[in-house]
């Protein structure tokens, strides 16, 4: 762990983590996050809306590893008889959406998000097909949607924002259909915070404040909540296969942390949601690779 606690003492050159560890990033400071950060995606993410992590099954990150979470969720509309109906929740820029509307024409894709700021790039998104349709909205009020309404539904990346999950497992239950499919692609903590250490905790925070989360849950209490309204129908933890996108991440930001005077200049000049990714960039990949937390792929299926 020496090389967390050493970004972690650079880190302190350059930020009050104490006072940034105490910021409560409730649903208008992600908004207002999401907004700062419209370009920072753009530029150290994905040009093609794709704000989320990759999955490297060769282990060297490509930007068309951006595609394969949506890819993976392909693979279930596929396997549908007749014409598709999926929704995706927070959708971002809805560059998931318009992949799979562009792969399945005959389908019917709708998705939504809460962010104006990812929301315009999502509005140009619906243009550019005849099957897509995009909502504002909260995912956990989903009742502009009818009951059993969706074969599929997903998210990628971003039900780690809500601090009420069985809420938003339950409404995604009614507006499926039998037997109907929940898809969700996240990042969570792997051990219990009883069992971390100080510095660890520390270091766990100021990612979750980098990406404006406000907590990330243990992945084994997601899953007792999901088994209330549905069964685990396939789950795989891929760590790894998404390291070298936050390698690709942490580079960026071990240039921003090797020059403490330029760090402390942008500090003043950028807003603080857009310097504060550093944190996250610079501190995932420990996190992982430590075991501390982990990121799946699981696949749920709603119960009669």
């Amino acid at each position: 762990m020496t090389n967390l606690y050493s970004k972690l003492e650079q880190i302190k050159k350059v930020f009050d983590v104490e006072k940034i560890a105490h910021i409560n990033p409730d649903k208008s400071y992600i908004q207002k996050y999401y907004l700062a950060n419209r370009l920072a995606y753009t530029l150290f993410q994905s040009s093609k809306g794709y704000i989320h992590m990759g999955i490297s099954r060769d282990g060297v990150f490509k930007l068309e590893d951006l595609i394969e979470p949506v890819k993976f969720v392909n693979e279930y509309v596929k396997k549908l008889p007749g014409k598709a109906n999926v929704l995706e929740l927070a959708c971002g820029r809805a560059a998931n959406s318009l992949y799979l509307a562009e792969q399945n024409p005959q389908g019917s894709f709708s998705a939504i998000d809460l962010s104006d700021g990812q929301l315009k790039y999502a509005y140009q998104n619906q243009k550019k097909v005849n099957n897509l349709k995009i909502f504002k909205g909260d995912y956990h009020d989903l009742s502009r949607f009818e009951e059993s309404k969706f074969d599929i539904c997903f998210i990628v990346e971003a039900l780690c924002y809500s601090t009420n999950k069985e809420k938003v497992l339950a409404e995604v239950s009614r507006i499926l259909k039998k037997d109907g499919i929940f898809i969700v692609i996240d990042g969570y903590l792997n051990k219990n915070e009883a069992q971390l250490d100080s510095d660890v905790l520390l270091a766990n925070r100021l990612v979750e404040i980098g990406m404006a989360v406000p907590k990330f849950e243990l992945y084994s209490e997601f899953i007792i909540s999901a088994k209330k309204y549905y069964s685990v129908e396939y789950e795989e933890d891929i760590s790894k296969e998404v390291l070298p996108s936050m390698q690709r991440l942490e580079r960026w930001a071990r240039i921003f942390f090797k020059y403490t005077f330029l760090s402390k200049l942008l500090l003043k000049i950028l807003p603080k949601m857009i310097v504060y990714n550093s944190l996250s960039g610079y501190l995932m990949p420990n996190l992982i690779q430590e075991n501390i937390a982990n990121y799946m792929i699981t696949v749920l299926r709603k119960r009669d």
